[in-house]
């Protein structure tokens, strides 16, 4: 899997209610986001499925996927960025996709709980040995 489809597959992971909640007036049909996930689960066409996802969103008047990155630098990100600006601890620190399978990363606070892969369903994962 190409580190742009890495990147692109953890950004459908992070903003998927916010993708769905957009796309969903425009399409009366099974959710982009949705064939996304599922082919990643099931070994599909992912590549295929999140260039159609971000056609739909392009045709929508926005960016496509890219509007959904956000400033913060993320292990994978398509746009170079000095590690560490906006974080407050080092990378090392991120929680990561339980699989590998994409470049999704969090951040953990007391606040909030860790966050669920939206292809496995399990908790994203702290760096290994701790």
């Amino acid at each position: 899997m190409s580190k742009d489809t890495k990147t692109d597959l953890g950004l459908v992971c992070e903003h998927a209610d916010l993708l769905r909640a957009r796309l969903g007036r425009a399409s009366e049909r099974a959710s982009p986001v949705d064939a996304v996930l599922r082919a990643a689960r099931e070994g599909g066409d992912l590549a295929g499925e999140l260039s159609r996802l971000s056609e739909s969103l392009t045709a929508l008047g926005g960016r496509g996927l890219a509007e959904y990155a956000d400033g913060i630098h993320r292990v994978g990100a398509k746009d170079a960025r000095v590690a560490g600006v906006g974080l407050p601890r080092p990378a090392s620190a991120l929680y990561g996709c339980p699989d590998g399978r994409c470049a999704r990363t969090w951040e953990p606070t007391p606040a909030e709980d860790v966050p669920v892969c939206r292809v496995s369903g399990s908790s994203l994962r702290p760096p290994r040995g701790r």
